[in-house]
């Protein structure tokens, strides 16, 4: 066997203990699938000499869970090699750490040589759901059926749940047509079921669960969707039995059980207790379940008991963190505005810190102003030099929701020198410069990200809009932004960048495409901007008001819509 043989056959040994190693995905709905991805399959191909020692570090960095990395190798070696199983391996490391967009394109690429793989059509069914796009996925998760998969037409219909009302409709007929095909599938009958619970056809979302229940009588998808439903009819002692019946069958469920404890709250403190101390002992990562445990301590007035579970949080740097986190959150309860900004300070390690700068920054804005916030910050980043990132992109952000660009520019150049290397600080620089007309600053900014970065979608898409906006050069724009497609076809502001350099380029029709699509995304008011004008120059008034209507629900002072209009002579000044 040649050398490069050898190292790959180890590669591949490696990379199947390694995905072995992967934690099981969490579901992100209450209703998705807990099962554990695949591992990938142990095969051999003949892929390129230099590709070995690539791939060799992307398994090291599966290993040492530096999971960022590991999908880059793998993305640019199945973009390189075209290789079936990196494509596979690619789709499946992008879903597990939902990075929908890339596993979506590759889990396309997958079943454009194995039509019927029931995984591919998973993967692809689930992260259409996710970006926004559940009426294309839906297809494939009824392939998914066909071909004897485990399908979740359930945690398809959560995510629909957030969409706007006729996409709900559409979807929701959609799955009435699947489940007339498919009438003992209890996937799709959980679906089912969870979409007549939001209509608050109750009765019709029970006849359906509790056909579930009497095939599966601790199907946990059921039993939460029986018991929200006796909740919404009012059936409150009877929900309630449901719940405790539903956990007894399902210990380890964290949602049932904390309905139920949560439930418990409002009669029986003491039971309610008992479910939270359960909950902490099998979530102790969960600051909220500790914080409602903490917090039933109090009421009950077993102060000595809320303190012990604070101090047991102290014994080291990132515990202690973690409790003023959750003291100050207690402070919040009690409005003690002094001991909360007091207490989020001091949590000063990861993960909590950045949501306490977040609160500390949003308290002391309503209780001190804005530029005792920006002095308090300001000390707060001397202190903490390891997290100046994160204060400066904070600061920055106050200062550019009260259009103080010339300030917001000064204090991101400082941070600069401070943090030559941080392309979020030259990114958000970028973003203060393209806001005071400075060209050169931002390309300055973006080119300099784009050169460590190449496939940095973010900075492809606004070095292409402020190029549209500022300069004339909009051949370049477009093959920027176009770029920045490519890599994240369904993202909205990309598409929306897109649309708009179409628009300023005389192509209406093309424009409008790419503007839809977008707003069908995000009712953003830049979005509402730009598709309302292309509306209007296509002789569409009243779609053009609507939009433009719907752009202003969110953001009313909207200055882009305002300009748009005063730039189309419907304002009169």
């Amino acid at each position: 066997m040649s050398l490069v043989k050898k190292s790959l056959t180890a590669f591949v040994l490696l990379l199947t203990q390694a995905c072995a190693l992967l934690p099981q995905q969490q579901a992100t709905s209450e209703t998705a699938s807990s099962s554990q991805k695949p591992p990938v399959s142990e095969t051999l191909r003949p892929l390129p000499d230099d590709s070995v020692y690539e791939l060799l570090v992307a398994e090291l960095s599966l290993r040492d869970q530096d999971l960022d990395t590991a999908l880059q190798l793998y993305r640019h070696q199945a973009d390189r090699t075209r290789d079936q199983g990196l494509i596979e391996t690619t789709a499946r490391l992008a879903d597990y750490m939902d990075q929908y967009a890339v596993a979506a394109d590759y889990a396309q690429r997958w079943l454009l040589r194995e039509p019927d793989s029931s995984e591919a059509h998973f993967i692809l069914a689930s992260t259409l759901s996710r970006l926004g796009r559940p009426l294309d996925g839906l297809p494939h998760m009824q392939r998914v059926l066909e071909l004897g998969g485990d399908s979740n037409f359930a945690a398809m219909a959560a995510t629909t749940l957030s969409r706007p009302a006729g996409e709900i409709d559409a979807f929701f007929t959609a799955l009435q047509a699947i489940a007339r095909k498919h009438p003992q599938d209890n996937s799709l009958r959980i679906a089912q079921a969870l979409m007549m619970q939001y209509r608050q056809r109750e009765e019709e979302a029970l006849a359906i669960t509790r056909k579930v229940l009497a095939e599966e009588p601790a199907n946990p998808h059921a039993l939460l969707i029986e018991t929200r439903t006796l909740s919404q009819l009012e059936r409150h002692e009877e929900a309630l039995e449901r719940l405790k019946y539903a956990v007894d069958q399902n210990p380890r469920h964290k949602r049932l059980r904390h309905d139920l404890a949560r439930r418990l709250v409002k009669t029986d403190l003491y039971q309610a207790k008992a479910h939270y101390e359960v909950l902490a002992r099998q979530h102790p990562q969960d600051n909220d379940i500790l914080l409602e445990l903490i917090l039933i301590n109090r009421e009950l007035s077993n102060t000595e008991e809320a303190e012990k579970q604070l101090q047991s949080l102290s014994n080291s740097p990132r515990q202690s963190s973690r409790a003023h986190y959750l003291l100050g959150r207690m402070a919040e309860e009690d409005q003690d505005w002094d001991d909360a900004l007091r207490h989020y300070e001091s949590a000063t390690q990861l993960p909590e810190f950045d949501e306490a700068s977040r609160r500390l920054a949003s308290i002391s804005l309503s209780t001190d102003g804005r530029e005792q916030t920006l002095e308090r910050l300001a000390n707060w980043r001397q202190r903490l030099p390891e997290q100046a990132e994160f204060i400066y992109l904070l600061e920055a952000e106050i200062l550019r929701k009260a259009n103080l660009n010339q300030r917001g520019f000064a204090l991101l150049s400082q941070g600069l020198e401070q943090l030559p290397n941080s392309d979020k600080l030259r990114y958000a620089r970028s973003l203060f410069a393209e806001r005071i007309g400075d060209l050169s600053a931002v390309e300055t900014d973006l080119r300099h990200i784009l050169a460590r970065d190449p496939d940095n979608s973010a900075a492809l898409n606004a070095l292409g809009y402020t190029l549209a906006n500022l300069s004339s050069r909009l051949d370049e724009a477009e093959q920027l932004v176009r770029r920045a497609l490519e890599l994240a076809p369904n993202d909205p502001a990309i598409l929306d960048s897109y649309g708009w350099i179409l628009l300023l380029k005389g192509d209406l029709q093309g424009a409008l495409v790419h503007l839809e699509k977008a707003f069908d995304q995000s009712q953003d008011h830049e979005i509402a901007a730009h598709l309302g004008e292309a509306y209007w120059l296509l002789g569409r008034e009243d779609d053009a008001y609507k939009v433009w209507q719907a752009g202003l629900r969110d953001t009313p002072d909207s200055p882009i819509i305002y300009d748009t209009q005063k730039r189309l002579n419907l304002l009169n000044d």
